[in-house]
């Protein structure tokens, strides 16, 4: 199995408290069933990463939280302001200590296959930023050479613009860019039934 040594993947997670994550899941799930589900989600999008990559940073929102103290990995607090501020914070801290090209990753795309991550690291040697679109206008990972923090600049964060503004933000810098094939990831009941995840979690009845 290949491992990727050339590319540091920060993981954006949240600590699995019961009403502060996967709320959309709540139309059909307690807030303590939809904190089990992203719990499980996160835990299989960070052992998968652990088998591809050898450098991987957790970005928490909560960084003393027991869930981050389960893995043998760097936990570093996501930091203050909108999720691009983070992610700029983050990308820059990453550069600051050495010039290796960064993977964001965040943990709703649990059914995300191997094989797009191979991609998206191979599609580096040829572009400056790859991204891997959703069907809801955003994106499942971003991968960049350099620090180009202005990627994440005039991004209306958590809407069906994120997409399409970030082609503009690479066209603005100039920079190559290039999109994977889309996926999904799961915001709701019915992406979670479509995308099998359910069949994992077998703390919970299948619908």
């Amino acid at each position: 199995m290949t491992m990727h040594a050339e590319v540091r993947v920060i993981i954006m997670t949240k600590a699995p408290v019961p009403g502060h994550v996967k709320t959309r899941l709540m139309t059909r799930y307690s807030a303590d069933e939809a904190a089990m589900i992203y719990q499980a989600m996160a835990v299989t999008v960070i052992e998968r990463a652990q088998r591809l990559f050898r450098d991987i940073w957790l970005a928490a929102d909560e960084p003393r939280h027991d869930f981050f103290q389960a893995f043998t990995l760097p936990v570093m607090p996501q930091g203050e302001g909108v999720l691009g501020q983070r992610m700029a914070g983050l990308m820059r801290e990453s550069f600051r200590r050495d010039d290796k090209p960064v993977m964001f990753l965040g943990c709703d795309s649990p059914h995300m296959s191997e094989t797009r991550l191979h991609e998206g690291v191979r599609q580096l040697s040829d572009h400056d930023v790859v991204v891997g679109p959703v069907e809801d206008g955003g994106y499942d990972l971003i991968a960049l050479r350099q620090c180009h923090t202005g990627m994440f600049e005039d991004i209306s964060w958590s809407s069906g613009k994120v997409l399409e503004q970030t082609r503009q933000r690479a066209r603005a810098l100039a920079l190559r860019y290039m999109e994977l094939g889309t996926a999904f990831d799961i915001d709701t009941p019915d992406d979670l039934l479509r995308s099998g995840f359910l069949q994992t979690c077998p703390f919970l009845p299948l619908p």
